[in-house]
């Protein structure tokens, strides 16, 4: 989600070359269903109050639509999730005094070495090993509006867990942008990243998130060098009408530092790139 364009408002080639990307996002997420052994797709709304943003002093308010798919075959999994937020005034867009309007997706292929090899009996204290290769898309309507590209390419553990799951892993991150500020694109360095996620039974519901630690990317479009990245996120959800209902409901937590790199001890706006705010949220799984 890091920070790009080089005028007020975003390029038609730009526009074109994001809804390019998305669609091949949702391409590679839905094609493979047709071979599915299992599959989830779920709608989403979750509102987080004191989001930072990089350059604004204050929190933002968050509104966001999510539309997530999940589906395993022979060779491993597919995950494909895009979220559409609207932030409040405090973030305006590059329009006028309303708040910005942001996409952002990615769609994770994992493939098993426990189905390519036929090895039934672990590795280790991990259930399964898999390789992973990421891709992630999004663009914002602000007057630094974002548009980054980034491939992930790593390998994942499967912890063994009763109910549930959790995976570990760890990747090599390459992204690319473009500065609107400075109107120049940014290749950024490679970065290791340390990644979990998880949702495991817990009493009526269920305790789920994810963590991802993104190291340190080289310097950025400023020429400022960037510092290691934290996002994780921690919600517990239930099932509000039954289990067969679809319809879940959570309450949580979310973190992050050193937004997009952005080195939150230097930032020209204090405190503008690091924030712990609470998420509410709800899920219909059909």
């Amino acid at each position: 989600m890091s920070r790009t364009l080089a005028s007020s408002s975003i390029s038609s080639k730009s526009c074109l070359s994001i809804a390019a990307g998305l669609a091949m996002l949702a391409s590679m997420a839905i094609a493979p269903v047709q071979a599915a052994n299992w599959s989830d797709t779920s709608v989403g709304m979750r509102y987080v109050s004191e989001q930072s943003e990089p350059g604004v002093t204050d929190s933002v308010s968050k509104n966001v639509m999510s539309f997530t798919h999940v589906s395993g075959d022979n060779m491993g999994s597919n995950f494909f999730t895009i979220d559409l937020l609207k932030s409040s005034s405090i973030d305006p867009s590059n329009k006028g005094p309303s708040g910005a309007q942001e996409w952002y997706g990615f769609y994770k292929r994992s493939f098993s070495l426990s189905a390519m090899t036929g090895n039934k009996s672990g590795y280790g204290i991990a259930k399964d090993l898999s390789l992973i290769a990421r891709f992630d898309a999004g663009t914002k309507n602000t007057t630094f509006a974002p548009a980054p590209r980034k491939v992930r390419l790593g390998m994942s553990a499967a912890m063994p867990v009763t109910a549930g799951f959790w995976d570990v892993g760890l990747e090599v991150m390459k992204e690319s942008n473009h500065n609107g500020v400075v109107g120049k694109d940014v290749s950024f360095s490679s970065a290791p990243v340390f990644t979990t996620a998880w949702a495991v039974g817990m009493g009526p519901g269920a305790f789920t998130g994810f963590l991802d630690i993104v190291g340190a990317k080289g310097k950025d479009g400023f020429g400022d060098e960037t510092k290691t990245e934290t996002l994780g996120r921690a919600l517990y959800m239930i099932d509000v009408a039954g289990p067969k209902a679809g319809l879940k409901a959570g309450v949580g937590v979310e973190y992050w530092n050193n937004k997009f790199g952005c080195n939150n001890a230097k930032s020209f706006k204090k405190n503008s790139c690091t924030a712990t705010t609470p998420v509410l949220i709800v899920e219909y799984h059909m």
